[in-house]
């Protein structure tokens, strides 16, 4: 029996072998005929359809981008006369022009060259169908080049858009002093590696991440940079034109400037002289032009830890080759930590109302620039604001004041404080304008595609991006020249106060925002018994007080329960228009309470809930008021 079970183990041993050999051949036989096969298939095939080996992968190229879903429902119980037809309303997309998917592409063609571009799609839906998913160029086509040689680095950028700042007078963003509510979300806010780091940021030194826009101008054209040049030299020149100045109009239109700057003091200090120039045609026989320019000089200097930096300079305008007088641009800030403790610093300027560039951190208030046309289209190049209530570290033409700020931290409450006394330098303007804070973002999508001026209910609003401001005129004018007869003075406060507490052993993060605007004919400072720093009493021509509070509990890492409470009071004297039916001047109140989620999805995906009421009334301007709620839903993922 030992015997058989012997016999009967070798014969399965054989066999299995003699299969295995079998299956070796028959594969070893199917790899040569497959091999003749795909020779014969590459020799009959010119175009080659069943190659040898594989072709090599695409490399050198890097995608990545973001998706954003976001949808709003409206129901007003009140609204204004243009909506009454509409109080519910459900939008799909984000009214702001900003795509839903976005896909930025880069590629390498060699280690010192790259290029540039984008494609995104857009599906508005505003009911035209097909036509409206739109797909294209955001930022364009660009082409870049970094180059180390041994007399410096040098930089070149081309093509599309590119973002870039020269200094705050010839071409730069205003980036204010970090004193915004973060309950609304803008459409380029990053999701984060953890759903509180917005807020922590906040907390912790003031401000939140911002892309490469913050604090930029968008630019297409050329700009080259020079650094680490000998004798610590670097530069940088620009030419093409501004989203301002000509746009997308197919007119011709040029924008150049640059500035050259001397390090010293081992880089700590520098000074620099910058130009920005324009140069806009108003039709297509190119017989009429128009433009400004503006040239300063910067300096950046420590003393110890006071650091001092100034640009002072000067700007003119003209039409068709007749060139105004140049005027004063003078910008003087004094940085110094108070007690070692409390970082302060003191800011003076003067803008000319004959200085003019829409591309710097002061906006226009005096100039109405000449408007371009093209075939049927006719575009304002930017009108004035008027005399604008402006946050502190906006600056203006036609204006010079003096700013204070500082920041003052006790324990685990830290404070921002800034305070702002300005006047005109000419009284040039019977209209003041303001915007309403605590309901900007909501108030704006009362009016969706476009920028309209002269809506509402008194045709006194305009809507500008995310925002709208509102415009009061002045009775107390020259009926000769519709002019004012006295200059205004403004007189802003504003408090950015934040505490960090533990509540159930969760992070909860309190922030309070608080504005407090004054505009009158004569300086506070002149009248104490009217308040000294603000004006509080009725002799101000126009009175904003708005508070915000904000709370941010962290459930855990991936949740954030968001809650937002606000309120406003606008108040003006007889001194300005009143309503025909009630005689009485603005007398403004509006309410905001909101409450919402920030619920971390994955890694690069976030989900953000937001619920606002909203209560507002002018009670001497009946149709002035609305009621009602909005809800928010936005899913981005970044890519």
């Amino acid at each position: 029996m030992g015997q058989l079970k012997k016999i009967v183990l070798m014969s399965y041993i054989l066999s299995a072998g003699v299969s295995a050999y079998a299956n070796a051949f028959e594969i070893k036989e199917k790899q040569k005929a497959d091999s003749i096969v795909t020779i014969v298939s590459v020799e009959n095939n010119a175009q080659g359809v069943f190659p040898k080996s594989a072709q090599a992968v695409l490399e050198g190229l890097e995608v990545n981008g973001y998706y954003r879903f976001i949808t709003n429902y409206r129901d007003m119980s009140v609204i204004y006369p243009h909506l009454e037809n509409n109080k519910r309303n459900i939008f799909v997309g984000d009214d702001s022009q900003i795509p839903q998917l976005m896909l930025n592409i880069k590629g390498f063609a060699s280690s010192k060259t790259s290029f540039g571009t984008d494609l995104y799609m857009w599906a508005p839906m505003t009911g035209l169908g097909q036509t409206e998913n739109v797909k294209g160029l955001n930022l364009g086509v660009n082409l870049f080049g970094n180059f180390n040689t041994s007399f410096g680095t040098f930089n070149v950028r081309t093509g599309g858009i590119n973002w870039h700042l020269l200094s705050p007078f010839t071409f730069q963003a205003n980036k204010g002093y970090n004193r915004y509510s973060l309950f609304e979300r803008n459409p380029w806010d990053p999701n984060t590696p953890s759903m509180d780091s917005r807020y922590v940021d906040f907390f912790n030194s003031g401000a939140i991440n911002q892309d490469q826009r913050w604090g930029n101008q968008a630019f297409q054209g050329l700009i080259i940079d020079g650094a680490q040049l000998p004798n610590d030299f670097a530069f940088s020149l620009m030419t093409g034109k501004t989203q301002f100045d000509g746009g997308v109009l197919a007119l011709p239109n040029n924008s150049f400037g640059g500035k050259l700057t001397k390090f010293y003091k081992q880089h700590q200090n520098a000074i620099s002289a910058n130009s920005f120039n324009n140069n806009t045609y108003l039709d297509s026989l190119a017989k009429n032009t128009t433009g400004f320019s503006v040239h300063t000089l910067e300096i950046t200097h420590y003393i110890e830890r006071l650091k001092i930096w100034a640009e002072i300079g000067m700007g003119n305008t003209h039409i068709n080759q007749n060139y105004t007088k140049y005027g004063e641009a003078i910008s003087i800030k004094l940085a110094y930590p108070i007690a070692d403790q409390f970082p302060t610093e003191i800011h003076f300027y003067r803008v000319s109302p004959r200085v003019f560039n829409n591309n710097a951190v002061f906006i226009n208030s005096s100039i109405q620039q000449s408007v371009q046309t093209n075939s049927n289209l006719t575009q304002a190049v930017l009108i004035p604001v008027s005399s604008a209530i402006l946050p502190i570290g906006q600056l203006a033409n036609n204006r010079q004041g003096i700013e204070i700020n500082s920041q003052l931290n006790f324990g685990r409450l830290k404070n921002s404080i800034g305070y702002s006394s300005s006047m005109e330098l000419e009284n040039l303007s019977p209209g003041i304008t303001y915007s309403h804070a605590f309901n900007s973002l909501a108030l704006s999508r009362f009016w969706r595609w476009g920028f309209p001026s002269n809506v509402g209910p008194y045709k006194n609003l305009n809507k500008i991006y995310r925002n709208v401001f509102e415009t009061l005129n002045i009775t107390d004018i020259n009926p000769a020249t519709g002019l004012p007869n006295q200059k205004k003075y403004f007189n802003t406060l504003e408090i950015n106060s934040k505490y960090k507490t533990i509540l159930a052993n969760k992070d909860l993060y309190l922030f309070y925002l608080g504005s407090f605007n004054s505009v009158q004919n004569f300086s506070s400072m002149s009248s104490l018994k009217d308040g000294g720093l603000l004006v509080f009493t009725e002799r101000a021509l126009v009175r904003n007080y708005c508070h915000q509070i904000e709370s941010y509990y962290v459930i855990n890492p991936k949740l954030i329960w968001n809650n937002y409470l606000s309120f406003e009071r606008i108040i003006a004297n007889y001194q300005t228009a009143i309503d025909v039916q009630s005689s009485r001047p603005k007398n403004q109140t509006g309410y905001s309470f909101a409450t919402g989620l920030d619920i971390q999805l994955s890694k690069s995906a976030g989900l953000y809930l937001r619920q606002r009421w909203m209560d507002y009334q002018d009670s001497s301007y009946a149709n002035d008021q609305y009621k009602g709620f909005e809800t928010t839903v936005e899913v981005k993922m970044f890519f």
